[in-house]
């Protein structure tokens, strides 16, 4: 026993001196792990600590630092990569996408829970679902089979969706359950409570819809925790460790809350309006302050291309760079893309060098003549592929080869989160960019776009154990396959946060 002991205790000397933060608590194995690093691109196998990358190589190697509590990841093989970082979301109205739902398509009960259940997969515990358009021949024609197939599926959400024409509406039983109405309960006069051989259908006919219309929450499109959990659900099942938030609603309070509550599965780099920048140096806010899940300090601002706004903007940029924020223009268009240049050129010159990471959000419509302008000045090109999919792909390649600092994202919810359709997107077409280059778009392109290359982007010891598990080898398979793969299981410090059925 005494041996034992000894050589666990030199077993974590040595863990210690290689940097790790106590006994390993999880160890990813048998994987095709694309780290990413140059010095050391694939690896087997990744061992974390306290949410730290400890060890990084073969499987033997790495898996001799399993500890009794250790718990062991097989990959299977799989493809594995850091987790990806949208850097242009609105992350906010990602969750409220899931706040109503469009039924007008559905033809049949269990096609009517599928879609449901898309939603419930998402949705924090006790969130309702609401919505309209479906067809309420799927209850009254199918004897009691919508009702027991959607109750099946949506355990802890009520569910309470009207008819296309909107005089009658379906709820689950636990919405019924919410409303008190039983087998027992009479009709209201003006309306009906279906039934089915005795049992309770789930329709809802005339005055009889109120009585469950009224328990909605009034605050359901804007009950901002319970919206940005069902993004930050929807985030981790397509491997998106990580968002920069370009909304202009200011929610890192309640992201905060959030984390504090272990519901956060996304770190967020929450940007606030240029015209909150007075605000945010009173505060003593700066570029990408916070802590390792919620930071804030960054601003962003619109341009139209017009002369007109030139010298406002340049004052508001002054005054933020002044106050050591981070400035992200808002720029599409040849000429909009010119005038941010000329802008941050000048303040550059103004305020004297130092790092300041400007960035020009949508610079995918720049000028041919311009391109140089971004590595030279030190601008990153903030571009969305999918978005702009089919829109001169060659432009990613170009600013690759003028050394230009690329950050790609999604530009969601405008567009679908999903970070492989945007290396799809980035690799099709004459002059498109490779896989590899691509993902380091999304991964180590973005992180530096927020001042996090120390921290996150790759699978290198000392970086955060984010990374995405994914169903095929994206590398070893045609491009136009790439938007079909699916994700397996994402990890955020090391904990799954994800896991596909």
């Amino acid at each position: 026993m005494m041996l034992i002991r000894t050589a666990y205790f030199l077993l974590l000397l040595t863990n210690v001196a290689a940097g790790q933060r106590g006994p390993v608590d999880l160890i990813l194995i048998n994987g095709d792990v694309r780290t990413l690093e140059r010095a050391k691109p694939r690896a087997e196998a990744v061992a974390v600590s306290g949410g730290v990358i400890v060890a990084v190589g073969t499987n033997r190697k790495v898996r001799a630092l399993a500890g009794e509590r250790t718990r062991v990841v097989d990959a299977k093989g799989k493809l594995v990569l850091p987790g990806f970082n949208d850097a242009h979301v609105h992350f906010a109205a990602i969750g409220n996408k899931f706040s109503s739902i469009d039924l007008r398509s559905v033809r049949s009960p269990p096609e009517m829970a599928v879609k449901l259940s898309e939603y419930a997969r998402f949705l924090p515990k006790g969130r309702w679902i609401l919505g309209g358009g479906f067809d309420p021949n799927l209850v009254t024609g199918e004897s009691g089979q919508l009702r027991r197939l959607v109750d099946e599926i949506t355990p802890d959400n009520p569910v309470f969706v009207y008819s296309a024409d909107a005089r009658s509406a379906f709820a689950n039983g636990v919405a019924l359950a919410k409303a008190r109405i039983t087998k027992a309960t009479f009709d209201p006069t003006g309306g009906s409570i279906g039934r089915d051989s005795g049992e309770l259908s789930g329709m809802l006919t005339g005055s009889a819809i109120r009585l469950i219309a009224g328990l909605v929450p009034a605050d359901h499109t804007k009950n901002w925790p319970e919206i940005i959990e069902t993004a930050t659900n929807y985030a981790a099942s397509h491997g998106v460790t990580s968002v920069q938030d370009m909304h202009s609603d200011e929610l890192a309070d309640v992201y905060r809350q959030l984390d504090r509550a272990g519901k956060l599965k996304t770190r967020v780099y929450d940007c606030s309006p240029m015209s909150a920048a007075s605000k945010l140096a009173a505060d003593g806010v700066k570029a990408a302050a916070g802590d390792a899940m919620v930071r804030t300090g960054c601003v962003k601002y619109f341009s139209e291309g017009e002369e007109a706004e030139v010298p406002q903007l340049r004052r508001d940029i002054a005054a933020a760079d002044k106050a050591r924020l981070q400035v992200m223009i808002h720029a599409i268009g040849p000429r909009a893309n010119a005038i941010v240049m000329d802008a941050f050129e000048w303040m550059a010159k103004a305020n004297g060098p130092r790092d300041r990471r400007f960035r020009i959000e949508h610079a995918q419509n720049a000028a041919t003549e311009d391109l140089p302008r971004f590595a030279r000045s030190g601008i990153i090109a903030s571009m969305q592929p999918w978005l702009f999919n089919g829109t001169n792909p060659a432009v990613y390649k170009r600013h690759l080869e003028l050394g230009t600092r690329l950050a790609f994202g999604s530009d969601a919810s405008i567009v679908e989160l999903n970070p492989l359709l945007g290396i799809y997107a980035a690799t099709q077409g004459p002059g498109a960019i490779s896989v590899e280059d691509a993902i380091q778009a999304y991964t180590v392109g973005a992180a530096f776009a927020e001042f996090q290359e120390k921290v996150k982007g790759t699978l290198a010891v000392g970086m955060v154990a984010d990374f995405v598990i994914l169903g095929r080898d994206i590398f070893a398979m045609p491009v136009t396959e790439i938007s079909n793969v699916a994700v397996v299981a994402t990890y955020v410090d090391g904990k799954e946060v994800f896991a596909s059925k």
